[in-house]
């Protein structure tokens, strides 16, 4: 297919209510389309492809009439098992900027690496069970990636001595919160903030 100038970007994702404290998801990020009907379709059977018997969840929801779903705009599956484990797969959209192209059904085959920033809202939730993650870019140089995951959290009108905490994790320095993430921060209003590359290989 021709380029296009923005990818969708598959994002499954499982939070488990019973340990909130945990700053990270578990998440991956393993296909990514330039086609937002062929994302959507490959959203809506992805948790069979990796494996999970739909019958085995306690719910399990996919998005059909946009007006009564509540689950979030970007969502397309919800499931809870019966452990309690949440499991989301959604699709977020960010700018084609190294102009990545697909094959004939919109997929984007070569190996890529994802900026995702994961905000933990402690100010609203002590829990720390509200949280949301961003696909903040995609790149096939890693390099690219990791560049972008140090200036995420910064622009001209904010730096690093704005934050309460603002630690970044490159190669060789020990990654307190897993070897994917590369800043950690800390707002004045407690929201804690994680900058991750993550490959999808």
């Amino acid at each position: 297919m021709p380029e296009q100038d923005r990818l969708y970007v598959l994002k499954r994702t499982i939070f488990d209510p019973k340990n909130p404290r945990e700053l990270t998801f578990k998440i991956a990020l393993p296909e990514t389309f330039t086609d937002l009907k062929a994302a959507k379709a490959e959203a809506k059977v992805l948790l069979a492809k990796e494996g999970y018997d739909v019958d085995f969840f306690d719910t399990y929801e996919t998005k059909v009439d946009p007006l009564n779903w509540k689950y979030g705009d970007g969502v397309q599956v919800f499931a809870k098992a019966p452990s309690g484990e949440e499991f989301k797969v959604e699709i977020d959209t960010v700018k084609n900027s190294e102009g990545l192209k697909s094959d004939d059904s919109g997929k984007v085959l070569q190996p890529l690496h994802h900026v995702l920033q994961t905000i933990v809202e402690y100010h609203d939730d002590r829990s720390g069970t509200k949280r949301e993650s961003i696909v903040e870019g995609t790149y096939a140089d890693r390099r690219k990636a990791c560049d972008r995951a140090l200036r995420v959290l910064l622009d001209p009108d904010l730096t690093k001595e704005d934050y309460a905490e603002y630690d970044e994790y490159v190669d060789g320095t020990e990654k307190p919160f897993g070897p994917d993430v590369f800043v950690h921060a800390v707002k004045e209003t407690g929201e804690n903030l994680l900058v991750s590359v993550i490959a999808d290989h």
